[in-house]
């Protein structure tokens, strides 16, 4: 009985001292406002954070018909999966390779992979792009 007691004492004493150990973790959902790429070259592309913490970064990123995101890499990171959720993307990327990423079809990238992206259709594509750090 003793020994449950200490137990139960030690995990309410944590449940007050882990929270402010912990980072502060960022989430939103489908209807966290999109913010416009401004940088030069991203031309119709938007994204809004679904989570981000130590560990992982997730955004949900709409490109419009015609839309492009230049070439960049993400060098802060393990891998990268690129995720387009409604319609194919075409994922470009470095040495002038192209690729078309059906919908549903994660594309991995590792940590510094130079890419870019277009939506060569008529309707606004949804992409998920999740950040393994």
């Amino acid at each position: 009985m003793r020994r449950y007691l200490v137990l139960a004492l030690g995990l309410t004493l944590l449940s007050f001292v882990a929270p402010a150990a912990q980072t502060t973790i960022v989430t939103g959902d489908r209807s966290t406002p999109l913010r416009p790429l401004t940088a030069a070259g991203n031309v119709g592309v938007s994204n809004a954070v679904l989570r981000d913490q130590p560990e992982v970064r997730a955004l949900r990123v709409v490109v419009e018909p015609g839309g492009t995101r230049v070439m960049h890499s993400h060098d802060d990171v393990k891998f990268h999966l690129f995720v387009p959720i409604t319609g194919a993307m075409t994922l470009n990327l470095e040495g002038g390779l192209s690729v078309v990423v059906p919908a549903w079809q994660p594309y991995y990238m590792k940590t510094g992979t130079r890419h870019g992206f277009q939506n060569g259709g008529s309707s606004s594509v949804e992409i998920m792009e999740i950040f393994v750090k």
